[in-house]
């Protein structure tokens, strides 16, 4: 069954130190931030983190120590500069553990998650560094062909933003959805799924538009409502990246005073301005 319950209530029972945690969204789009600012509200520490592509959420949690083990494809600010926190903890600091993918091989990971089978096969990375850098990556023939053969991913726990649930734990697309396999694939082979959603609906709005739905209540362990839980992500089409406040964090973030008085105004209090 799943539950519905407050934010600050469900994080610290499904998030503990040494979770495999998936993070939704992709390119400051759809990220589940107010998630993000309750574990840092929380101290939660020692995480093991996938995100697809890395940004503001990955900076905070990085910038706190949240973060022992990360996987990703690319953590940065994109069309803004650096993640600030980020390249400390690989360049100077030396904190992070630090695990690079490749789009694809991320994406098939997921997939492989989802199938539950223990590895996936791809081409695209063949001659590239990858198994210099990544020792788990291997080189198969199969039927007289190379392939690189990946670990599929199996997170304890994904998070995630959308649209809307109902009370019966059904969640929903918007109409006019973009890039939200960016959340669907970490998801899907994940052992728990939390989401917040915009906002709540009954079930009658529900069953008008059972063909936006986005996971069967089936498939879904915890559910909060977060009104601008993406912010300052974009959840298109309601809301855009908040690029000035975004440029802003790039600037303060620089010295770990600025990063600190970030946290103050914009996480640590439990009211910021959206």
């Amino acid at each position: 069954m799943t539950e519905i319950g407050k934010i600050g209530d469900i994080v610290p029972e499904i998030i503990k130190p040494k979770t495999k945690l998936a993070i939704g969204g992709a390119a400051m789009l759809l990220k589940p931030m107010e998630t993000i600012r309750e574990i840092i509200r929380q101290g939660i520490k020692d995480l093991n983190v996938t995100t697809l592509i890395g940004d503001l959420d990955i900076d905070l949690l990085v910038g706190v120590g949240a973060i022992s083990e990360l996987h990703s494809c690319y953590v940065g600010l994109p069309m803004i500069g650096m993640a600030n926190n980020f390249r400390r903890a690989i360049e100077k600091e030396k904190t992070l553990t630090y695990h690079e993918w490749s789009e694809l091989s991320m994406i098939r990971a997921f997939q492989g998650g989802a199938m539950g089978i223990p590895n996936v096969a791809i081409r695209t990375i063949l001659g590239s560094d990858f198994l210099k850098i990544r020792p788990d990556f291997k080189e198969i023939t199969n039927y007289g062909k190379k392939y690189i053969q990946v670990p599929s991913i199996f997170p304890d726990v994904a998070i995630i933003h959308a649209y809307a649930a109902d009370p019966n734990g059904n969640v929903y697309y918007p109409k006019n959805h973009i890039l939200d396999e960016f959340s669907t694939l970490p998801a899907l082979c994940s052992q728990q799924l939390f989401v917040t959603v915009e906002k709540m609906i009954s079930e009658e709005e529900g069953r008008e538009i059972t063909d936006q739905v986005m996971f069967s209540y089936l498939n879904v362990d915890y559910i909060a409502e977060a009104s601008h839980g993406a912010w300052p992500s974009g959840f298109p089409p309601f809301y855009a990246s908040d690029m000035g406040h975004l440029m802003t964090y790039s600037g303060i973030s620089r010295s770990p005073d600025g990063f600190q008085n970030y946290l103050e105004e914009n996480v640590l209090k439990k009211e910021v301005d959206k």
